[in-house]
């Protein structure tokens, strides 16, 4: 009996359901004074195409990189390079602690180094980035 009513009450909600789903939508949408809104805030991002990295003398270096490996921001440590001893359990321990990651850096004004949390290199001169390095976006 308890159960009886249970389907009837269920039938009853399924069939208000599918009337509601077969009747025609009249909404229709007039283009002719449509005019996308423009957000002044909002502002156009340029991405490079062949993101390069280098020291503070080179003009074509990418300042704004993500990592797609990490899905972090690489950190540029301008007239820094990484010691022999920074390896991939330190990034990946101490990437937010510049406390320590500055033990692992030597002062050298040719060299700028980069890190994720997965990855460092140092660079000299105009170089590509890792594949897997690829830029944000340079504001307009």
């Amino acid at each position: 009996m308890l159960n009886n009513k249970f389907d009837d009450d269920l039938d009853e909600l399924i069939n208000e359901i599918n009337s509601v789903m077969d009747k025609p939508q009249n909404k229709t949408i007039s283009y002719q004074n449509y005019q996308p809104q423009s957000n002044q805030n909002q502002q156009q991002k340029r991405k490079c195409l062949s993101p390069h990295i280098g020291n503070q003398q080179q003009f074509r270096i990418c300042t704004n990189l993500r990592c797609l490996k990490c899905d972090l921001q690489v950190k540029c440590h301008i007239n820094q390079k990484w010691n022999k001893d920074a390896d991939y359990l330190i990034l990946r321990n101490y990437f937010n602690n510049m406390t320590i990651l500055q033990n692992y850096l030597i002062e050298d004004s040719q060299y700028n180094a980069y890190n994720c949390q997965c990855t460092n290199v140092n660079a000299i001169e105009s170089i590509s980035t890792p594949q897997y390095w690829v830029c944000s976006g340079h504001i307009i």
